[in-house]
């Protein structure tokens, strides 16, 4: 009678225990559930500490909730903590969405080779994926050189001879043909080749399906400048400006393609514009100089010749005879010859200002035998290069030269 009374009572013990284990789990359950549910809508309205706190509340944790954590860790901006729990949340049913914000973020913090081998895991299953492709594209394209800052305004010119990246960006490109981000790469990377026909296809399939994407836009303008068709490059810079693409380098180039046309008045408005940006370029100081000299406004071509020598720490040979060309035009003979002689100081080759001197020298000087000097000193120095010939500056200068003699030899006769 004991032993059943103990049996019943032991029975009744483990019924009350399971309800209170049920009771338990349940409660925890509702209090994970309404942690889960404070904590997605402070995430969704950028609340993103506070949703942190409420996530941090759920126990235990699975795979989807340290997703949520990484994610919100990453809107925060603490990275470090973001990847640790991509890592832990890349084991379970979101595997995929886990691996790829992972890898992305790899890539944002520099972890360029880890990023590569994320991509790959995930390319190896989903082998028709694009932006699986771009993605390790990208991360090839760091590891090939951390150390390259590249300009996204001009790219003609900068080479890079490593490959390895640019096979995955063409294979996101066959296998998505309106892959924006993939087009550009491949386009950028061709343009720094000059394989111009390449870009020009490129660039027109990317606008086909996005035709106000300004990085492609750029790259297409940036291919005819490149090639010499002014005039389909201005109205691709032109359009860069409509969509509120307002830069130096827009400027810069507009005022290039302009001064190509000979419509110097609009080449030094955009000039003007450019160095709006950077007050202290030289560059566009001596551009400016020689704009204003064709349009024979002496004032401002002397300020700007003297600016572009002011800010620049390279050799200053070309301003200093762009400036002296901007005196000698306006027969300030003392001016322009300071000037020549300055180029000749810095480079003692520069051709053209070695003949101006003489030119100034034959408008300033009285004394006519030194000046025939400077013809002769500038005609034994070139005539016998390979295409003298065929020079004709050398030819203007031996044409002054012998004029010279001939009014130096009747003068002495006339005595």
């Amino acid at each position: 009678m004991k032993t059943c009374e103990v049996f019943r009572n032991y029975s009744t013990m483990q019924k009350f225990l399971f309800l209170i284990l049920v009771a338990t789990f349940l409660k925890a359950e509702a209090q994970n559930t309404s942690a889960l549910a404070i904590a997605d809508s402070l995430y969704a309205v950028g609340n993103y500490t506070e949703a942190l706190v409420e996530y941090s509340r759920i126990s235990p944790k699975n795979e989807n909730i340290y997703l949520k954590i990484a994610r919100a860790h990453q809107a925060k901006g603490t990275l470090g903590d973001a990847l640790f729990n991509y890592k832990k949340a890349a084991t379970g049913p979101e595997k995929v969405l886990a691996l790829n914000e992972y890898g992305k973020l790899l890539i944002t913090t520099a972890h360029y080779k880890k990023a590569d081998s994320i991509f790959s895991i995930l390319i190896d299953t989903y082998k028709n994926n694009p932006n699986f492709y771009y993605q390790r594209g990208r991360a090839k394209m760091e590891i090939r050189d951390t150390s390259a800052l590249v300009n996204t305004d001009s790219l003609v010119g900068k080479k890079d001879d490593n490959k390895a990246f640019i096979a995955d960006f063409e294979h996101a490109v066959a296998l998505d043909s309106t892959h924006q981000k993939a087009l550009y790469q491949t386009a950028k990377y061709y343009l720094k080749r000059k394989n111009y026909l390449l870009v020009e296809r490129l660039c027109k399939k990317a606008l086909q399906s996005y035709p106000e994407n300004v990085q492609i836009i750029s790259l297409l303008a940036q291919d005819n400048f490149s090639r010499g068709f002014i005039s389909d490059a201005i109205p691709l810079f032109e359009k860069l400006l409509k969509l509120g693409q307002n830069s130096q380098f827009i400027y810069e180039k507009l005022g290039a393609c302009y001064y190509k046309r000979r419509n110097y008045e609009v080449a030094i408005d955009y000039y003007l514009k450019a160095l709006d940006f950077s007050e202290e370029d030289f560059y566009l100081h001596a551009n400016l100089a020689k704009l204003y000299n064709f349009v024979e406004d002496f004032k401002n071509a002397e300020k700007h010749g003297k600016l572009a020598i002011f800010y620049k720490d390279l050799p200053l040979d070309a301003d200093y005879y762009t400036l002296g060309d901007t005196y000698q035009i306006h027969n300030d003979w003392p001016e322009a010859m300071e000037n020549f002689n300055k180029a000749l100081t810095e480079n003692k080759d520069h051709k053209r200002a070695l003949y101006n001197k003489a030119v100034v020298a034959d408008n300033y000087y009285a004394d006519k035998e030194a000046v025939l000097k400077l013809y002769e000193a500038f005609i034994e120095k070139y005539e016998d290069e390979e295409y003298a010939n065929y020079d004709p500056i050398l030819e203007l200068a031996k044409d002054r030269s012998g004029m010279l003699k001939k009014e130096l030899f009747m003068a002495s006769e006339e005595k």
